[in-house]
């Protein structure tokens, strides 16, 4: 069979292209990265319809795509980045953007530059990928190749079931390019084939292969093992079991004999909240994890703010635990054992063998950066947008009275921020008293009664309260799990016990991120940032109370303004780090391209010489390859049949190569003419033999062009005459 090359078939590519990008759709969100994707395959239809209108030859129209295509790579990618002096560092930096934003968000994730780079790298890979095997090695078969890939990599990337309606378009591009390429033009004796017989083996070819990945799709998609506990999603970058944290938090409160924790002390010498987790969902039980996409990769660009950099170094006791206390927002963590993050919460979280018992004796260091907003700037921000739409949504079954009650409390203020300061003067005012003897349920009754009847709790019965009020107010919000700052001691440094653990709430506000409260009375004040001009005083909590010698500072420090992860400034170095990075990537890049010759030129010889063609097929292939060598060594080869023009080669060859082309000739001949045939099987290797000889008769200069830039590749393929 023979492949015929029309200029539409480019197009089709492009198409094709396209259509394969459709299942992006559940993993980000919009459609401009499909505008960007756009550029990238019209700069290779535009190539691939006007070389060959002027009969250049066909795998240098692939050559000129490939290079058109990396220079809209190239432009797109820098309109994309940010103005810097190193194009390739900016590039780089691009890329990491994007590769974090993937690794650390949830689909579907914001179309963010770095994320709308790396698709426009992944369409010029796909349509490159297809001209390749379209156009340079014609097997357009193997299209479903690159056509399948990112419907394959959304249906292992999307937590729900991926709907079968995306595969259509991959379906559809395949069996047009399979229509556009793929026919019976000619027999194996270069007569043509009737129009209608041409155009309906283009359409049987086309219906099978299309019928056949359809069929492959549906009986085999739904044997994979997706959702969320997939295997290449177990270990340090996939789900695990955690336990309930509230449950320890309790356990730990109500324990009658204290016991220490850990240790700390922090660079700046002040005090500091630990926090182990966040609880984003607030159900009608009550406050619980979600399923966390544990991340290994991109903990330093996973929130962006301003802010002081400290440095806290902990000392852990004997306390098994799976949440590694750290202060939020954390940078960098030092620890011994293997520890992954959760993008959304930026909790840490043992992921090793041992991981229950890796705080054991634990000695670690984190760098945190702990901005401090003032009041002012929290009574004048908006409730924020763009987080976990559980942090937003009011648990069902809440007394009606709650929502009332709530309104009455916010009358006056007139933003988000505002209102939440309103709530947490509300709730740390004497209406209210620290108790652990109220049950330790956060559900949507137990909430009711603690704001309208009972007005008696301990920490988590605050945050709930909060976080619910919050939310009614349209602020979303979420519980925070830890321990206070402790004890300070003699020596400068904090001793955290059981006691101590604790539970706040932190709510999102524009421009400002998680903000951390604490409308838990009995503490010795709120955050310095939401302290009134006059402090309501709660009432004396009951023993054990878990307060501190110190004065308490919460957590003053707030994530990402904006929900994306991106890359943010560094420690000084880092510059540097990238701009090598970009050398490199830069390099590679461009020891790929020059390669990139002799990579087409090795395939087309490995797909010559293949073993299992049919005997005519075989030897005709194995003949087109011996002219190549010749054309590749700078000989001219002369037209016609085999024997005469290896009889006309032969005098000036070495003896050894004369004889092999002869035999060569003879037994591509005798294949073609001869009923009973002849043994092709040493035809391969003789044909290597042949290429081994004229490249040692060759000069250095000669026999580098043909290893790296071999001149068969930029010549139109010559028809031999075979006598038909």
């Amino acid at each position: 069979m023979r492949f015929s090359h029309h200029p539409l078939t480019s197009v089709v590519i492009a198409a094709a292209t396209l259509l394969s990008l459709m299942p992006l759709a559940p993993m980000v969100r919009g459609s401009g990265h499909l505008l960007e994707a756009g550029f990238v395959v019209a700069a290779s239809a535009a190539v691939g319809v006007g070389l060959p209108l002027l009969r250049s030859p066909r795998l240098l129209v692939v050559l000129a795509q490939a290079l058109a295509v990396a220079g809209v790579v190239a432009w797109r990618g820098l309109g994309l980045a940010p103005a810097a002096a190193d194009p390739l560092a900016a590039l780089a930096a691009l890329t990491a953007d994007g590769v974090t934003a993937i690794r650390t968000g949830a689909a579907p994730v914001e179309p963010v530059p770095g994320i709308v780079w790396l698709i426009i790298v992944l369409t010029a890979l796909l349509v490159v990928a297809l001209e390749l095997l379209v156009s340079a090695l014609e097997q357009p078969a193997w299209a479903i190749a690159p056509l399948a890939l990112v419907y394959g990599v959304a249906a292992i990337t999307v937590v729900t079931d991926l709907s079968f309606w995306y595969l259509l378009p991959v379906v559809a591009g395949y069996v047009a390019v399979l229509l556009s390429a793929t026919g019976v033009a000619e027999s194996a004796t270069g007569r043509a084939s009737r129009p209608g017989a041409y155009l309906a083996s283009r359409l049987q070819v086309a219906v099978a292969f299309g019928a056949a990945a359809l069929a492959l799709a549906l009986v085999v998609a739904p044997l994979l093992p997706l959702g969320d506990k997939q295997p290449w999603n177990s270990g340090p970058d996939g789900p695990i079991q955690l336990s309930d944290p509230t449950v320890r938090l309790e356990q730990d409160l109500k324990r009658p004999a204290d016991s220490e924790v850990l240790t700390y002390r922090t660079s700046d010498g002040r005090p500091a909240y630990l926090r182990t987790v966040a609880l984003p969902e607030l159900t009608p039980s009550g406050a619980r994890l979600l399923p966390m996409r544990l991340s290994t990769f991109g903990l330093s660009q996973a929130h962006t703010f301003p802010g002081d950099e400290v440095e806290v170094m902990v000392s852990m006791a004997g306390v098994p635990s799976e949440y590694l206390p750290v202060p939020f927002a954390v940078d960098a963590i030092d620890a011994a054992g293997e520890w992954s993050f959760d993008p959304d919460t930026l909790s840490v979280v043992a992921s090793g063998p041992d991981r229950l018992e890796q705080t054991i004796d634990l000695d670690y260091t984190v760098i945190s950066t702990m901005p401090s907003p003032s009041r002012e700037e929290i009574e004048a921000a908006g409730a924020g947008s763009g987080v976990l739409a559980a942090t937003s949504e009011v648990p069902e079954g809440l007394d009606s009275r709650v929502t009332a009650m709530t309104a009455e409390v916010v009358a006056g203020a007139d933003s988000a921020g505002a209102k939440a300061l309103a709530i947490q003067e509300y709730l740390r005012s004497g209406a209210f008293e620290y108790s652990l003897e109220a049950p330790a349920s956060t559900g949507t009754d137990a909430i009711s009664s603690f704001l309208l009847d009972d007005r008696s709790g301990y920490c988590i019965h605050f945050a709930a309260a909060m976080i619910t009020m919050a939310r009614i107010e349209g602020i979303p919000a979420r519980m925070a799990v830890g321990f206070t700052p402790g004890e300070l001691l003699e020596d400068g440094s904090y001793r955290v016990t059981a006691h101590d653990a604790h539970a706040w709430p932190e709510l999102f506000l524009d421009d400002l991120g998680w903000v951390p409260f604490e409308p838990t009375p009995a503490f010795d004040g709120p955050p310095e940032y939401t302290d009134p001009a006059e402090q309501p005083t709660g009432s004396a909590s009951p023993s054990p109370t878990p307060t501190t010698s110190a004065s308490l500072e919460p957590p003053t420090v707030e994530p990402t303004a904006a929900p994306t992860p991106t890359l943010r400034p560094t420690a000084p170095g880092q510059d540097t780090d990238v701009s090598v990075v970009g050398w490199v990537v830069a390099g590679l890049s461009l020891l790929v391209l020059l390669a990139l010759p002799a990579l087409i030129r090795i395939a087309l010889r490995a797909w010559r010489l293949r073993p299992g063609q049919e005997r005519r097929a075989a030897a005709a292939a194995a003949w087109a390859e011996v002219e190549a060598l010749f054309v590749d060594v700078g000989r001219d080869l002369p037209d016609g049949s085999p024997g005469p023009v290896a009889a006309a080669m032969a005098a000036d060859l070495p003896q050894r190569a004369a004889a092999t082309l002869r035999e060569i000739a003879h037994t591509v001949e005798v294949s073609q003419f001869s009923r009973t045939g002849t043994d092709i099987g040493r035809l391969p290797a003789q044909v290597r033999a042949l290429r081994a000889a004229l490249l040692r008769d060759a000069t250095p200069a000669v026999r580098a062009r043909a290893l790296l830039v071999p001149p068969s590749l930029l010549l139109a393929a010559r028809r031999v005459d075979l006598g038909a």
